[in-house]
């Protein structure tokens, strides 16, 4: 993931009245919203009788059979109603692969229509709420004072000093405020000023400014960056205990074996991938690994899409997809097929060189196959967990993992859904994962998560059933956040 602490200036759009969707009533509250005659999908998967919903004043205040009043009103015949999804692993910052100097950013516009977008691709696909793992209280007040995006929360992260992920910016940002005050200083390895820098002094600050979760890393690195510092057990014992304390839970980044043994003596909350490397052994060990998880009660992201998006890099019918047109405005995907623009898949695609020769589809082909045990790693764990915990299997899309085309906002998120049920994730507990679960897990479940009186009117109109046909998340026709009925073709980057 490209990771910096630079302030992204974000563009918004009107939203588009309801049209002949809507009737005016005088005797109703001003804003008010009914959606008539529409299955409501419950927390616990069961599909009511068809309903009237009311929301007022940017909640849900009414279920039943009665006629309420309102200002505007959507028919819902033949339709569900579902909470809006929740994406609790994505980075807000930046556009993927479009890596511009912030002196740039003002004067392009391929760069600020690109901004401007991903907030509507998010909701777009149906996500009214995400988790940002990686930011800090100035980003996201930002980000939310925007007035068509999702609500965003955040992790505050903690840092090892020269290891992931600040290793891979540039020595100056390493070293900038913004960066430095998040520098935890490990009294058993990798000291820097203890005053400030202690796990309780870090957790008290991260509390303070808001944030959701507390994110540790341990990655010794890929590519150039290999053998890179790591928190020791001990520290990063002390920080869990330390976020307890103040009701916060420790996310780890870890994609290997190593890192789940680390998180499993560390007693961490959540491993935030899936675990794709590992050595000769490593698939016979997921069962130990798998069954220690859940004894522990540590929960697990899959985040396979990450491995996908790298894969779909070589792809060369990416761009042919309809989907990416709706998420992307049509000039930013001119300028990634450009010279410039595949500058990411050149890196990549090096790894992959052949003696002779290979046509598109066959380096793509053989890109799979270097890609193949990774992600039959990732699928037996995942079934593992699944199997054994199912509450344990947390949503997140880590969107996007890198500075790459391929894990577009709202198009990435999709995508992970469709691998979720391919590792063979039911469709009701994917439902459950998307919404009430991931409420639960950043403890919005008394606002988000389900369709109940009084929650937060963050709601999904839906031509499909979503928990029989997992393309039922691409008939979404009403996007409701926070009570404003929005028609969806409305956020597609085709009409902008």
């Amino acid at each position: 993931m490209r990771f910096n602490f630079l302030i992204i200036p974000f563009a918004f759009v009107a939203v588009m009245a309801l049209g002949a969707a809507s009737v005016e009533s005088a005797e109703a509250s001003k804003g008010s919203l009914l959606i008539r005659n529409v299955q409501i999908i419950t927390a616990d998967t069961k599909v009511s009788k068809p309903l009237n919903l009311l929301v007022e004043q940017g909640r849900i205040r009414a279920l039943g059979k009665r006629e309420y009043r309102a200002e505007r009103v959507i028919e819902g015949k033949g339709q569900y109603v579902i909470p809006g999804l929740i994406d609790s692993h994505v980075h807000l910052r930046d556009v993927p692969g479009l890596n511009l100097p912030e002196s740039e950013r003002e004067k392009s516009k391929l760069y600020q229509d690109a901004v401007a977008q991903i907030p509507r691709s998010y909701l777009y696909a149906g996500f009214t709420t995400l988790l940002d793992l990686i930011n800090t209280k100035e980003f996201i007040d930002h980000w939310n004072s925007q007035p068509l995006a999702p609500r965003a929360y955040f992790c505050s992260p903690v840092f090892v000093p020269q290891g992931y992920p600040v290793a891979l910016l540039p020595k100056e940002i390493q070293q900038a405020p913004d960066v430095a005050r998040h520098y935890l200083h490990d009294t058993h390895s990798h000291p820097v000023d203890a005053d400030q820098h202690t796990p309780g002094k870090l957790v008290a600050a991260a509390k303070k400014e808001g944030a959701r979760c507390i994110k540790a890393f341990y990655e010794k690195g890929f590519g150039a960056q290999r053998n890179l510092p790591v928190p020791s057990e001990a520290i990063v014992r002390e920080l869990v205990a330390a976020a307890h304390q103040q009701d916060l839970p420790v996310f780890l980044h870890g994609n290997s074996q190593w890192s789940y043994e680390f998180a499993l003596k560390t007693g961490v909350d959540m491993v935030v991938h899936g675990l794709w490397n590992g050595d000769a052994d490593t698939n016979a060990a997921l069962p130990r690994i798998a069954r220690a998880m859940i004894n522990a009660g540590i929960a697990m992201q899959p985040t396979v899409q990450v491995i996908y998006g790298e894969q779909e890099l070589s792809n060369p019918e990416f761009f042919s997809q309809p989907a990416v047109k709706q998420v992307m405005p049509a000039a930013l995907i001119n300028w990634y097929q450009s010279d410039t623009g595949q500058w990411m898949k050149r890196s990549i695609d090096e790894h992959f060189k052949a003696a002779a020769p290979q046509s598109p589809e066959q380096q793509y082909q053989k890109v799979k196959t270097v890609y193949e045990p990774l992600l039959e790693r990732v699928k037996l764990l995942t079934q593992l967990m699944y199997t054994g915990k199912k509450s344990l299997l947390v949503f997140g899309s880590d969107t996007p993992s890198g500075p790459i085309y391929t894990q577009f906002p709202g198009l990435n998120g999709r995508k992970e859904m469709d691998h979720w049920i391919a590792m063979g994730v039911s469709l009701p507990d994917l439902f459950k994962a998307m919404t009430v679960g991931n409420a639960q897990r950043m403890g919005l479940d008394d606002e988000i998560g389900s369709v109940a009186k009084n929650k937060v009117a963050n709601l999904l109109l839906l031509g499909k059933n979503p928990l029989t046909d997992v393309t039922a998340y691409d008939s979404i026709s009403w996007v409701i956040l926070n009570g404003q009925a929005i028609e969806r073709e409305q956020l597609a980057a085709t009409n902008h």
